[in-house]
């Protein structure tokens, strides 16, 4: 058993960003240690090698320093010397492992720069599946391998969590096999590439981020079998534009969805949203949203996403340039197919030695459909993360408004099912956005990181 000052549970960004900053503020690196596979900084987000998994933003917008800003393009210009593709219109659009390789770096300088006789951390790579209060106090952490971790503070840093199946698939037991290469229930490692058949019809399920990052390592390859792309919503999200942000508007002093929708309406230009004028206006809206969204009550903030939810998604998520050129490509040569469809099942189909899936489909033109094809690709980015479910059963923790996460409050600080806020347990990470607002970008994390790191470095000294 491990005794520790404070445990981060997970190794992504948020735990890396976490780790920085708490030794920035002059905690031992010797009493932190890290629970969580892979390299540290890495996670789900950037842990992809293939090259056409982008940055959805450009470069001077991912940081970890907010007087810093520039860190990683400066970087950038010195250790990524084989992305020719990077650059476009409206800015520098790097590939998600090189963001991954950048903040590796930043970990490795900032435990150099501590005390030579102290700057080890203990990093497990390994999955927390298990978290509970000690009776003398703190925490006692139990790892996929068996082992234990006792520690004083604990920060959930876990980051999004792998996607799910958004749908029940139908087959035998004994045709499980038949499924593994068939069915890519996670498609961020991007291995799942290098085994598919040139001639091959995929169906990718999602049409968000992931699913064009997906399109343009297809195109990349020269894939020539049939593509359909199932979008809730029947289209992709617009392509980032060459925007400059200004001062915020003003927002309503006592805020209700109503108001915050009227807001909007009134604030966005009579333009298209490909505009950079009008996104401009959209990332301005951005500047105070946060403390509109903190004073809704949750019956509110349900009120606004049934409204704005999947606007907000489809606008605030844009695509790198890259991924819409390549899209576009596709559609071109009628490889690509995007469908306004939703999928409710799948059944793999047996005919001697070959196999299939067909595809039950809602589509929004046509009603019931069958699509017929050789793997399915899960772009959903729907996923649950299972400590967070056994903290709220065992009565540790308050499930969000939305059932996705765990309730904080605004010190990142975990609430308890009797609404007190538990000290020693913080969350920081995409998970905190249900209770904080748009908090998921990599410069919200490393806020909320100095922040926490602020106050924990006092009380560990």
């Amino acid at each position: 058993m491990t005794d520790q000052k404070i445990l981060i549970i997970g190794s992504g960004f948020a735990a890396a960003a976490n780790l920085i900053h708490l030794v920035e503020a002059g905690v031992k690196p010797s009493q932190i240690t890290i629970v969580g596979p892979g390299q540290l900084g890495r996670g789900n987000a950037y842990g992809c090698d293939d090259d056409d998994f982008r940055l959805n933003v450009r470069a001077n917008l991912m940081w970890i320093w907010p007087d810093r800003r520039d860190d990683f393009g400066n970087w950038a210009k010195t250790h990524i010397t084989d992305d020719k593709d990077a650059m476009r219109h409206s800015g520098m659009f790097y590939r998600r492992r090189d963001f991954g390789r950048y903040v590796a770096s930043r970990v490795d300088a900032v435990l150099a720069g501590a005390d030579k006789q102290d700057n080890t951390i203990i990093h497990y790579p390994q999955i927390v599946t298990k978290l509970g209060r000690m009776d003398q106090g703190g925490w006692q952490a139990e790892c996929s391998d068996g082992r234990l971790i006792k520690a004083d503070l604990v920060l959930l840093a876990t980051g999004n969590p792998p996607p799910q199946w958004p749908c029940p698939i139908q087959c035998e037991k004994a045709q499980l096999p038949e499924l593994e290469n068939r069915l890519v229930q996670n498609p961020w490692d991007g291995q799942w590439l290098d085994h598919l058949p040139a001639q091959s019809r995929l169906a990718i399920i999602g049409g968000g981020l992931t699913a064009l990052d997906a399109v343009t390592a297809l195109a990349r390859r020269d894939h020539q079998g049939s593509v359909f792309l199932l979008a809730p919503h029947g289209s992709l999200p617009p392509e980032q534009a060459d925007w400059v942000k200004q001062a915020p508007p003003s927002w309503p002093e006592t805020p209700r969805p109503s108001k915050i929708l009227r807001r909007f309406r009134s604030y966005l230009p009579d333009l298209p949203p490909e505009d950079p004028v009008w996104q401009q206006a959209f990332e301005e809206l951005r500047i105070d949203i946060n403390q509109q969204w903190q004073a809704l009550s949750d019956r509110d903030r349900w009120r606004l996403m049934r409204r704005l939810g999947w606007l907000w998604s489809r606008y605030r998520y844009r695509a790198a340039p890259q991924t819409i050129a390549a899209a576009n490509r596709l559609q071109q040569t009628g490889i690509l197919e995007i469908c306004h469809a939703r999928l409710a099942a799948i059944h793999l189909d047996m005919a001697g030695d070959d196999a299939s899936l067909r595809l039950e489909l809602h589509d929004a033109k046509t009603g019931a459909r069958h699509l017929t094809v050789d793997h399915v690709i899960n772009c959903t980015g729907v996923g649950h993360d299972p400590l967070f479910a056994n903290l709220v059963a065992d009565g540790i923790g308050l499930p969000d408004a939305f059932g996705q996460g765990l309730r904080v409050n605004q010190q990142n600080e975990v609430i308890d099912p009797e609404g007190q806020a538990v000290a020693t347990l913080l969350l920081v990470g995409p998970a905190m956005a249900s209770s904080l607002g748009d908090v998921v970008a990599a410069s919200e994390i490393s806020l909320a990181s100095m922040r926490v790191a602020a106050r924990l470095a006092s009380q560990t000294r």
